[in-house]
């Protein structure tokens, strides 16, 4: 039997990611706002392993990525079997919602921060609701980027945005996850 190529892979540990010390000046060339493309995921593992790689090849000021996944708190109530979710696991309940909030803030929020490697600040989020959506938007507008003193020498700032947004007819959650450059 021949022997299997297995491909070299890093593994996603996040008690392991390095802090950034050094930021590298910007490619002049590169796409800005709607020229970046935007990369879908559907599950939270390979969307964090996506950041934790941008932050490693120093794009981590200008991509765009899209998530869409049921959240740890629905696959371990159903038990990992997506065909025992509850009709009543969607926006219109409550304890989804809360669940939801505290799996944001407690767990996805920390472990972005864990995988960029740079301390994000999201303001409080601005709530939009209608009959069969809910959406939270978070921005953070902090002064990510090179110090006062090197800043002429390379001017990349960047502000974050991520938009979490929910259906009433499943638990699939939707993560619009963006990092923009700023003139």
């Amino acid at each position: 039997m021949a022997k299997k190529n297995k491909k070299q892979v890093v593994p996603l540990n996040l008690d392991n990611c390095e802090k950034m010390t050094q930021l590298k000046s910007a490619p002049v060339d590169r796409p800005t706002g709607s020229a970046v493309p935007v990369r879908e995921f559907d599950d939270l593992a390979s969307f964090e392993t996506f950041v934790r790689d941008e932050t490693w090849d120093n794009e981590f000021d200008n991509f765009h990525a899209h998530l869409a996944y049921y959240p740890p708190f629905i696959l371990s109530e159903c038990h990992d079997n997506l065909e025992k979710i509850k009709p009543t696991m969607n926006k219109n309940s409550s304890k989804f919602k809360r669940n939801l909030q505290h799996h944001i803030k407690k767990h996805l929020m920390q472990d972005l921060e864990k995988v960029a490697g740079y301390e994000m600040k999201f303001q409080k989020p601005e709530v939009q609701e209608t009959f069969n959506s809910w959406k939270l938007k978070y921005i953070d507008d902090g002064h990510h980027g090179f110090s006062p003193e090197d800043e002429e020498k390379a001017h990349r700032h960047w502000k974050i945005e991520m938009e979490v947004k929910c259906n009433n007819e499943n638990p699939m959650v939707e993560v619009d996850f963006k990092s923009i450059p700023m003139d």
